[in-house]
């Protein structure tokens, strides 16, 4: 009894060193001046894309202040900036300046320029502003004149006063406008100014725990709570392609930035490794309130951050491409950004704490990826290419290059590079279209020689059991020979007989003690050395993982672990229920229920490095096979070695996963303890070594 006391502690002491090295393995992010993210959205350095230029402020404009200012666009060699009282337009020098104070309508009575919150220039150069004190659109010619007022086009279902916001307008005069308070998306008004419908509508969310605890409301408290609202857009944007891009207010949304098209469906291509944009995000989660956004000629798209003043550019397909400015005082920083505009390569920013424009001008390395991105935009794809390899000279972490180079080498036929630099830029689609191009003509290169060795084979082992047949083989009782049939019993044939008759075998193990334990020991454990070899090389379609960033004892552990708490919480619950299995049994059992999920995760790892998109189904199909094996003979097993009814097998297994996890809670409590207790003593060696 003694000496199983200490088999046992000595076992908790080794999972409670293992859980310990586990929780000391981490990834440390940082934060760069400038930076980008990879892939696995860790924070990676990047060279600066755009610095900045010049500083434009009120009296470069002839304006007392900024303060006011709102809006600004930029439109065939012309900045249009909007403020209390003033449209100002300038050229691209900031020169030639004039200014649009007063207006006059069609009854001849003069009004001024309000408080305008938003403004758009069309290709003929009409300018619109929104007025939401006075709930009119003002449209002006492009020499300044006044054309008409769009009034109240009364939005069905809008509650509240018509307080326009934004605005763009398409190429055939649809103009879509941003109405505060509104929630059913964007109004979409017709070229006359009548309303047609609502565009874009966001959905309502809320979260499981707000649903459950609505539902044991009354009617009374139910009236009195805060109404679920779908969630509202702050601004919106319209591309060449009559795309329209819009920003979800607040940073809680899972989708901040949306492409929507003529039906209002957000069309905003997503990648399988490539978080969708959102900013600054950690996880799946946004920390940036993107509430201003802008287009470019080009298909980029810039996302304004207001929490920290920071600019996002991303390509048309939706890849953050580079950061801007950031939060400070300094020259180059942002304190209080409120609009923003493309002016060909540049980006303007409205400043109002700094009342100014900012001017932020691409730097080599930003100017090589806007060339890279134009020349693509024009299906250019030899010129971006060259452009892409001197970036990935610059920054070779910045992944979106090797796509640009892979879709080049794609054309040229240069598959093997292709399938490299897709793999680097993890785009699955691309990487199959390359495999497929590369094993088609591996297979062309060597099918007579697949077809030659095969017929070899076949021929030897014809001859083989010809020769055997007329002279038959004398068996030797010898050491090697013993050996070789235990090993072959051990590993083949009763793992055989268990999958063939488990009931039969499971009796057997229950009643004559067969099977072996420390074959089902080995077993568990090489079951968690192949959940290593499958996480680090099963292939990209099937599986893709940080190579350089593999915790060894957290993938191994938390594969043998849960193994062996079902194993110590079956037999605890056993002993409650009357079961008639011991730890020896269960053992056996779970051993033997993972043999096969062994071999088919070896097999399905083997063969996930060659296949296609296609066909990767089938390999995860090999993986789930194993699971799913694994609980069936686990079923059976318990069943047999517990000697339960079905009914009282299912709810012993239930409660086994109870006891499983008070045992992890236990048992990583005790890791945590320890590994502070560790901590706490280096600490103080470190401080008497100073000491002394």
């Amino acid at each position: 009894m003694q000496k199983s006391k200490k088999i046992w502690s000595r076992c908790l002491a080794g999972l409670a060193l293992v859980i310990c090295a586990i929780l000391g393995f981490g990834t440390v992010s940082y934060a760069a001046d400038s930076y980008s993210y990879d892939i696995w959205g860790n924070v990676v350095a990047a060279p600066d894309a755009y610095e900045l230029e010049r500083t434009i402020y009120g009296s470069d404009l002839g304006v007392s202040n900024m303060s006011s200012a709102s809006d600004v666009v930029y439109r065939n060699g012309k900045v249009y900036l909007c403020m209390n009282g003033y449209i100002v337009i300038a050229d691209k020098e900031f020169e030639n300046i004039t200014y649009i104070t007063e207006y006059v309508r069609e009854n001849g009575s003069k009004s001024s320029i309000g408080s305008p919150s938003g403004i758009y220039v069309t290709e003929e150069g009409h300018i619109y502003i929104c007025e939401p004190s006075q709930g009119e659109i003002i449209e002006f010619d492009e020499n300044g004149r006044y054309v008409r007022a769009i009034g109240d086009p009364h939005c069905i279902g809008l509650t509240t006063a018509y307080q326009p916001r934004r605005l763009v307008v398409d190429s055939v005069g649809r103009i879509y406008v941003l109405v505060q308070n509104c929630y059913e998306g964007f109004a979409e008004l017709d070229p006359d100014g009548k309303f047609n419908r609502y565009v874009g509508a966001t959905e309502v969310t809320y979260s499981m725990w707000d649903l459950f605890w609505r539902n044991l409301q009354t009617e009374e408290q139910r009236a009195r709570s805060a109404l679920w609202l779908p969630t509202s857009y702050s601004d919106l944007a319209i591309d060449g392609d009559g795309f329209i891009f819009a920003s979800v207010s607040g940073a809680a949304s899972n989708e901040p930035i949306r492409k929507l098209n003529s039906s209002g469906d957000n069309v905003m291509p997503e990648h399988d490794f490539v978080t969708v944009p959102m900013g600054d995000f950690e996880g799946s989660k946004s920390q940036s309130n993107l509430n201003r956004i802008a287009v470019a000629e080009d298909g980029r798209f810039a996302v304004m951050d207001t929490n920290y003043s920071r600019i996002f550019v991303y390509s048309s397909d939706g890849y953050l491409m580079y950061e801007v400015a950031g939060s400070g005082n300094v020259e180059g920083k942002l304190s209080s950004p409120t609009a923003l505009c493309f002016m060909d390569d540049k980006i303007i920013v409205v400043d109002v704490v700094h009342q100014s424009l900012e001017i932020f001008a691409p730097t080599t390395y930003g100017g090589l990826i806007n060339s890279a991105l134009e020349a693509q935009s024009d299906y250019d794809y030899e010129t971006a290419a060259s452009y892409w390899e001197q970036v990935l000279d610059i920054n070779n972490n910045f992944y979106y290059a090797n796509l640009g180079l892979g879709k080049h080498q794609m054309r040229t036929g240069e598959y093997e590079k292709a399938q490299e630099n897709f793999y680097i830029g993890a785009d699955r689609d691309y990487y199959s279209n390359a495999y497929a191009q590369v094993s088609g003509q591996w297979m062309d290169r060597n099918f007579g020689r697949i077809i030659a060795i095969l017929v070899t084979v076949i021929i030897l082992v014809i001859a083989w059991k010809i020769y055997r047949k007329f002279r038959p083989a004398q068996p030797k009782d010898t050491k090697l020979t013993r050996a070789w049939s235990k090993i072959k019993f051990t590993l083949f044939k009763w793992p055989g007989y268990v999958l063939s008759s488990p009931f039969k075998a499971f009796d057997d193990v229950k009643y004559c003690d067969d099977g072996s334990l420390a074959f089902s020991v080995v077993v568990i454990i090489l079951f968690g050395w192949i959940s290593l070899i499958r996480y680090r090389y099963t292939g990209f379609l099937v599986s893709f993982v940080d190579i350089n960033n593999v915790n060894v004892p957290l993938i191994v552990g938390s594969a043998i672990l849960p193994y062996v708490a079902f194993i110590v919480g079956n037999w605890a619950v056993g002993v409650l229920m009357s079961g008639k299995g011991k730890v020896v049994h269960i053992t056996k059992v779970v051993g033997y229920s993972l043999y096969p999920a062994c071999w088919l995760n070896l097999a399905g790892t083997i063969l996930s490095n060659f296949v296609t998109q296609d066909e990767a189904a089938l390999v995860s199909a090999l993986f789930v096979l194993g699971t799913v094996l694994f609980f069936f003979y686990m079923f059976i097993g318990t069943i047999m070695v517990n000697q339960y009814t079905f009914t009282k097998n299912v709810a012993t297994l239930i409660l086994s996963v109870v006891a499983m996890l008070i045992i992890c809670f236990v048992l990583m409590l005790f890791a945590t303890l320890l590994a502070q207790f560790v901590n706490d003593w280096a600490q103080i060696i470190r401080e008497i070594s100073m000491v002394l």
